[in-house]
This record gives structure tokens, sequence and C-alpha cells, in this order.
């Protein structure tokens, strides 16, 4: 491993240089630099090297290029999760909020749900209760997230499912067929109810109906079991 500091635990003059060579390539007029550079900060653990850069990564979150938003969101997220980030950004969960809040781009808007999903689960939970009557609108990368949260939401309180039901029914007409998968897998994990089974059931058959590729199989092996419990 290679020393950052001195004895003294004063950053190397080197590693100064590292950090302002960064910090020039997060502010580059070139997008694709920014965004890889924005990118390989998400595998950096070394607090000595990124603290100097969070001023540049959060500028970064409201960059009129939605590919450098997505990736400052993720940046944002490595960051916080680190053994002190909630330290270094303390006030990233809100600040992601009010990101989700205003973003037009959906996958931004996914890595920004997924950050409060991971970091913050509270405030991913409350924005979708909040965004109930519109998640059959968002796009497919943030309905799957949503059903990953309602799974572990429901997993670690059983007595929440009846928040997420509807939820979950509304996305069953959605047009991609992933979600609809995924929905009915959730919707049998939270309840053996026959009412449920029957409801996945169903739409297991149609996916059946309408897809033709090899999924198909796994489909209709799901379908089979189903059947079988009914």
């Amino acid at each position: 491993m290679i020393d950052k500091t001195d004895s003294k635990g004063k950053i190397l003059p080197e590693m100064i240089l590292i950090c302002q060579n960064l910090v020039n390539n997060l502010q580059h007029p070139n997008e694709y630099i920014r965004g890889v550079t924005i990118r390989f900060l998400c595998r950096l653990n070394e607090t000595e090297i990124i603290v100097p850069l969070i001023p540049s990564i959060l500028a970064n979150l409201e960059h009129r290029h939605p590919y450098i938003r997505r990736n400052a969101i993720l940046a944002v997220m490595a960051i916080y999760k680190l053994p002190q980030g909630e330290q270094l950004l303390v006030d990233a969960p809100e600040m992601i909020e009010k990101v989700l809040s205003t973003e037009a781009d959906q996958s931004a808007k996914r890595n920004a749900f997924l950050m409060l999903f991971t970091c913050a689960q509270d405030r991913a939970v409350n924005y979708l209760l909040t965004h109930v009557d519109r998640v059959s609108e968002w796009g497919e990368l943030l309905q799957m997230v949503v059903l990953e949260l309602i799974r572990k939401v429901c997993r670690a309180n059983k007595g929440e499912k009846g928040k997420y039901i509807k939820i979950i029914i509304s996305l069953l007409s959605v047009p991609s067929a992933a979600v609809i998968y995924e929905c009915a897998g959730t919707l049998v994990s939270l309840s053996f109810a026959p009412t449920a089974i029957k409801a996945a059931a169903n739409t297991y058959c149609q996916l059946l109906l309408s897809q033709s590729d090899n999924n198909v199989k796994l489909i209709g092996e799901e379908l089979w079991v189903w059947d079988y419990l009914i």
C-alpha cells in the first residue's frame, strides 16, 4: 500500500498533485472525462484523496448532462457508505432526496432512489408512499428498485404489507415484462392468500402468451408451482 501521509499525518505532495488532477477532471468541459473520473471515484476508499474532491463531486449533481448527474449520485452514495462517510457528507440523504424530487432523467432518478434505499431507507419509503399514484409512470429501472424496497420492508415488518399491495397491482399493467414478472414474484412473496396467488398465476399466463424468449421456460416452471399450490 502506498503511503499517502507523512509521519506527522500530513498528506504527501504527490497526493496533493493527484487530487488536483482529479479536481481538474471533475471540472473538465468534456462530459466523458468527467463521467469516467466520477465512476473511478466510486471505487476509492481513501478519505485523504476523497475529501478535497467532495465539493466538485457535489457540483456535478447539477450538471446539465444526465450522464454526469447519474454518476455523481453514485459517487455520493459510495462516499456516504464509507466508514466515515456519514461525517464526510452529513447532508447527503437530504441532498439526494431533493435531487430525486427534481430529476427528469430516469436513470439518474433511479440512482437517487437507490441511494436513499441503501443509505436512508425511511426517506425512500416516504418518497414512494408520497408518490404512490405515479409509480406506474416511472421508468423500468426505478420500478425494479421500488419492488426490491417493498420486499425488504415487508420482510422486516410483515404488518406493512397492506401499504404496498396497491403499488404492486398498479405495476402489473406497465409495458415492461421484466417489471411485471418481478411484480408477480413479489406478490406471492408477500402473501399466500388465494387472491394473490391467482393474480400472480394470471400474470405468468399473460407473459407466456406475450413473450417468446427463453425466460418463458422459467415463467412456465413458476406457473406450474403456483398452479400446484392453488
